[in-house]
Formats: C-alpha cells, structure tokens, sequence
C-alpha cells in the first residue's frame, strides 16, 4: 500500500512518529515534507491531489486541529478525508464511509495514539465486519454519494466536468 503524508508546524512531530512507525511496518510511505513542516493548505493539497491521482492509495495529513486540512482535502473530487481523535473514529471512517484520507490534529492526538489510529485505519477495508443488512445500506450510500460529487461537479463545470473529475 501506498501512503503520501505531511504535516504543517503543529503536526511536525506526530507526522514523523507515525510516519517511522508505518516504514518498520513495511509500508510504502511518502513524506512530503520530511525536513521542514509547510504550511496547512499546501499540505492538505499535496495529500489530496496525490491520492485523487490515483499514485497512492492513501493519504495522512496532519494539522494543529486536523480541520484545516480535512476542510481542504475534501474539496478535491474522490477524495474522502474523516478528522479523527480516537482509533474508534479511523476505524470506522474507513469501514463505513470508505474515506481515503485520514487528518488528525498535532494539538490533539498524541504520538502513540495517532500511531494506533494510523494502523487501525490502513488495516481496515470498507464494510468489513458490518452485518449483511448494514453493509447493503452503506453500499447504497456510498454509491449515492458519489453520485451526488459527479452531479455537482457537472453543475459547476459542465463539458469539463470530467477534467476536475480525476
């Protein structure tokens, strides 16, 4: 699995914590900013457009309150960033809303928790574990969500709706 991280000032520390964590595990991890945190937004845009590209499977970005970067990284098509603080919240993020961008906040979570979180997050798949019954219901809404991205983004931009579409 491909992972592409990053982390403004605030999240430096967190953002290198989990990021040694996931290389001893074996992952394949691309740190945008290895030597000099940047700021929020170039972070989150990096992160976003990396993982709308299709080059990586996942993305983390990290920020002093994770909103920041949450907020910028779902305004890219296909992508899906939760704002997490607990390993509850990652896990879930993934199962139910079949989210490809985990965003924490450095001010928030703590090192051997975001690393915990990281893990129960790549470790999850979308609707595993999840009774027949809740499965077809999240399916369906995941699908109508999609569905609802390409719509608006064909509102917005008509004939290049496809161009900002991958």
């Amino acid at each position: 699995m491909k992972v592409i991280m990053g982390a403004d000032p605030a999240g430096f520390e967190l953002k290198n914590a989990i990021r040694e964590d996931l290389l001893n595990r074996g992952y394949d991890v691309v740190d945008i900013d290895p030597d000099v945190p940047v700021l929020f937004q170039d972070v989150a845009k990096a992160v976003a457009v990396g993982v709308q590209s299709k080059e990586y499977d996942r993305g983390i970005a990290i920020c002093g309150t994770g909103m920041g970067v949450s907020i910028i990284c779902n305004k890219h098509r296909g992508v899906y960033a939760a704002l997490c603080e607990s390993i509850y919240q990652a896990r879930r993020s993934k199962v139910v809303n079949n989210t490809n961008v985990l965003c924490m906040g450095g001010f928030i979570v703590g090192k051997e928790m975001g690393k915990e979180m990281t893990r129960a997050w790549l470790e999850a798949e979308h609707m595993m574990g999840l009774e027949k019954d809740v499965a077809h219901i999240v399916e369906k809404e995941f699908d109508e969500l999609v569905k609802f991205e390409k719509s608006m983004y064909e509102k917005e931009y008509g004939e290049n709706a496809q161009k900002y579409s991958e």
